[in-house]
């Protein structure tokens, strides 16, 4: 895997979900805290880059979702309210009543759902690389067909391709985020994507009050400048920040993200 931070704390707790979840922390316990939530068939790791750039004051969490990363991988549904509970549940565990959630891609869509299920916990909202909904999106129809065929191991090849960024990152954090990707059993990469594709929670998005940030691309090959657009009218205190990257915009920009999202937290 890619470098890590020293200051990077390890750990693992028993949620009231039912599962074990792995999460990485950073920064002095007792400080407003920031939960950060991966994406599609990634893990923590996915924010590493942004974790290394947060100011030390800055109080984090990066969990691994149920069957991604280090979490357990129970059999069962993956959909947004089971992922949405767990990380309340995660909340309850480690103690924080209330956190700023960030959350890139599938990670947006389960924040915003954290945000209508449990809106007293949520201090605000950043959507990276978001969109009102997945549903029926046609390049995840198109990645289903692959998705659909993996066996395990799943082949390193594939989630090469599926993880490629539109800009260059550092090679070491690249080969971190496909080893990450590997842990993922084939079964979980389908079930996790049978949920993008049915679950659409739109019209509940006027529900969230928070402040919100929402994170963009401008090559985001996945999500349009439309539905960032659509996101802004369907929530009612949030803007739009757009970046010279594309859909991992927190891989591709993580200094100038990382600043903004601090800015913004600070004023949330």
């Amino acid at each position: 895997m890619g470098s890590v931070e020293p200051d990077l704390r390890f750990n693992s707790v028993a949620l009231e979900t039912g599962v074990r979840m792995h999460y990485v922390e950073r920064g002095p316990t007792g400080a407003e805290s920031t939960v950060f939530i991966h994406g599609y068939a990634d893990s923590w790791f996915s924010f590493s880059r942004v974790l290394s750039a947060l100011s030390p004051r800055h109080h984090a969490y990066a969990v691994d979702l149920r069957g991604h990363g280090d979490s357990e991988k129970p059999m069962g549904a993956y959909s947004l309210d089971v992922f949405a509970r767990d990380v309340v549940s995660f909340m309850d565990a480690v103690g924080v009543e209330r956190a700023n959630l960030a959350g890139h891609s599938m990670g947006s869509f389960i924040a915003q759902r954290v945000a209508m299920i449990a809106p007293q916990r949520v201090k605000s909202l950043t959507l990276i690389s978001s969109a009102p909904t997945s549903k029926d999106h046609p390049l995840l129809l198109e990645l289903k067909e692959s998705v659909d065929r993996l066996s395990d191991p799943v082949d390193r090849a594939f989630v090469a391709e599926f993880q490629a960024t539109t800009n260059p990152v550092p090679a070491d954090f690249m080969e971190g985020i496909v080893s990450e990707s590997l842990k993922i059993p084939a079964r979980i990469w389908r079930e996790t994507l049978h949920t993008l594709l049915l679950e659409d929670h739109s019209a509940r998005l006027p529900e969230i009050v928070v402040p919100t940030l929402i994170a963009w691309g401008e090559q985001d090959g996945f999500f349009t400048r439309e539905l960032q657009d659509r996101l802004r009218e369907l929530i009612p205190a949030s803007n739009i920040k757009a970046y010279a990257a594309g859909h991992a915009l927190h891989w591709e920009k993580p200094a100038e993200f990382t600043r903004d999202l601090e800015a913004f937290i600070a004023k949330a």
